[in-house]
């Protein structure tokens, strides 16, 4: 059978006998929301409820009332100026890294807080960069729409500026609670997000708008460090026993959203679900959906699984690209081979992480220096941890047709010139008979083996 795969923005294919063909793993994506701004209305009036933590919260026009509590909402503008003065509403959002339809949510937000009485100059929108560079210019309208930013202040996250943090404690697990003072500071809170296969924290959306999104540079680095990200249920799609999901609850509830608006996207950042209300229920509504559409369960585990990193723009550099491998792990037998297809077209990522691959002759190396006792924890260390976790359990073969070959040889991968010579590999390890996957979306679908745990 001849398989398409996404990579970059072009495709590629690869032909896979059909007898060594165990499955081709796709997420089945739910149909887009026709009216979208209206979708996210209803569900700021409806909240959902979590699988886990029963009943729905109040609507965001209740919430409202409750952070508000009583004001004069008289029309007469001088008076209404007066009243709202010294309430700070932020509205929190991701940032150009992240498929969020951010325009398509904030609207119907802002129209209901203006039906609530809150005048534009007391809303914020704070854009979670966590440790990203911020979004400037252009960008934002980009981002946001040129109305909003019309309509609102609009301020980015710094993790590494001090001015901009507050100091709230630390968690159970030792973790510094350092936060955007902006939103620490807030009289409401709403965050928003995009829901999708997170390939530490399970799946994005939720409490990482908080953690990492508005974190500061020590509290990243303390949560993406060996201490949590060595241990086994770190892993894309897993929640429970999860201490990666776990620990950034334990950071946002230090200053928690008062209501949040989640969503699910299509592969073309359509709006395809709307979860909104109390920050854990809602982020469990829309992971449940999400699930029904992307987990997907193959007869066997495979000796050879292809993937890819779903295409740009997550295999534009070869930091973001190791998402790819971490969610076939369930499937592919230990000892296996890693087909993996993706462009980085854009080089290998950040100077930080660039200078880990470079510093560095093996990944047990790395492994060793990063997990010693003391060791400080480096900006980007954790995609590089991810690729050993993927090493460690399976070969990788590796091709890109832009990336320079000396390059690729520092890779920590098996560099191969095609996807025909790679399975031709492949099958030469493993067998004639050797038991082949192929996951053309890879990061964006959960596999798991029928009748396994």
């Amino acid at each position: 059978m001849r398989i398409e795969l996404a990579y970059s923005r072009r495709r590629a294919e690869i032909e896979v006998p059909d007898s060594n063909l165990v499955a081709v793993i796709r997420p089945e994506w739910p149909a887009v929301l026709a009216r979208p701004q209206a979708s996210v209305t209803e569900a700021l009036r409806r909240p959902a409820a979590g699988p886990c933590q029963g009943e729905a919260g109040p609507p965001l026009a209740e919430v409202l009332r409750q952070r508000a509590g009583p004001r004069d909402r008289s029309a007469n503008p001088d008076i209404r100026t007066s009243v709202w003065s010294n309430f700070k509403a932020v509205l929190l959002v991701s940032d150009l890294t992240r498929p969020c339809p951010n325009h398509d949510i904030l609207a119907p937000i802002l129209a209901e807080l203006r039906q609530g009485g809150i005048p534009p100059e007391c809303v914020t929108i704070l854009i979670a960069t966590g440790l990203h560079a911020p979004v400037t210019g252009k960008q934002t309208e980009r981002l946001l729409g040129a109305d909003i930013v019309a309509a609102c202040r609009v301020v980015n996250h710094f993790g590494h500026r001090g001015v901009t943090l507050k100091r709230l404690g630390r968690t159970e697990a030792g973790t510094p609670v350092v936060l955007s003072r902006e939103w620490v500071g807030a009289d409401l809170r709403i965050a928003t997000g995009v829901i999708e296969p997170h390939l530490m924290a399970g799946f994005s959306g939720g409490r990482k708008a908080v953690c990492p999104g508005i974190a500061g540079a020590e509290t990243v680095m303390a949560w993406h460090s060996p201490k949590f990200l060595e241990q086994e249920r770190v892993r894309p799609g897993r929640l429970d026993g999860n201490p990666e999901h776990a620990e950034a609850l334990a950071v946002a509830d230090f200053a928690p959203p008062h209501f949040i608006v989640n969503v699910t996207v299509d592969r073309e950042g359509g709006m395809t679900g709307v979860f909104a209300g109390q920050m854990r229920a809602a982020h469990e509504a829309g992971v449940e959906f999400l699930r029904r559409h992307i987990e997907r369960p193959v007869p066997e585990p495979c000796d050879i699984l292809v993937t890819t990193s779903g295409g740009r723009p997550l295999d534009a550099t070869f930091y973001g690209a190791e998402k790819g491998l971490l969610t076939g792990l369930p499937i592919l037998k230990a000892g296996g081979t890693f087909l993996w297809a993706a462009a980085c077209e854009d080089g290998l990522g950040g100077p930080e992480f660039t200078d880990l691959v470079m510093r560095y002759r093996t990944l047990d190396e790395f492994r060793k220096a990063v997990t010693a006792e003391g060791a400080a924890v480096t900006k980007d260390q954790w995609a590089l941890e991810n690729l050993a976790k993927a090493a460690r359990h399976a070969e990788i073969l590796f091709w890109s047709d832009a990336l320079p070959p000396e390059t690729q040889q520092r890779l920590f991968v098996t560099p191969v010139r095609s996807l025909e010579e790679g399975l031709r590999r492949a099958f030469e390890k493993h067998g004639p008979a050797a038991r082949v996957v192929v996951s053309p979306q890879g990061p964006y679908v959960l596999p798991y083996v029928k009748n396994s745990n």
